[in-house]
């Protein structure tokens, strides 16, 4: 039996119509969150600014200070002698140590071989 108010309609049209009033809405929703969170990361994006150019201006006056104190204290290192660490030496390995080294791994490698034979 047809609805009162859509005469002729079939039910295939019916469910089309459904679907198309549902689509919309669902677009309708999609539309407001996404409106809501631009307008949040709007006021994220002020603040985060304004946190921002604190810190700079916290940067600025104590780059002033650290500034003079970091010229005094490699003036005394200098002046003491001391040299910069390079980092850690590298090992090195003797001939015979990598021959053993190598030797284990292939016979390691020829068992694996083995099993898989």
């Amino acid at each position: 039996m047809a609805k009162r108010g859509r005469p002729g309609k079939t039910a295939a049209e019916r469910k089309i119509v459904d679907y198309a009033e549902n689509l919309g809405h669902f677009l309708g929703s999609v539309r407001a969150k996404v409106s809501s969170w631009n307008s949040e990361r709007q006021q994220l994006v002020k603040h985060l600014s304004a946190l921002v150019s604190d810190a700079q201006g916290l940067l600025t006056e104590l780059g002033h200070e650290a500034a003079g104190a970091g010229r005094r204290a490699h003036r005394a290192a200098v002046s003491a002698g001391e040299k910069r660490a390079r980092g850690r030496k590298r090992r090195r390995m003797s001939a015979a140590a990598r021959a053993k080294i190598s030797a284990a791994q292939k016979r390691r490698w020829a068992k694996v071989k083995a099993q898989r034979a």
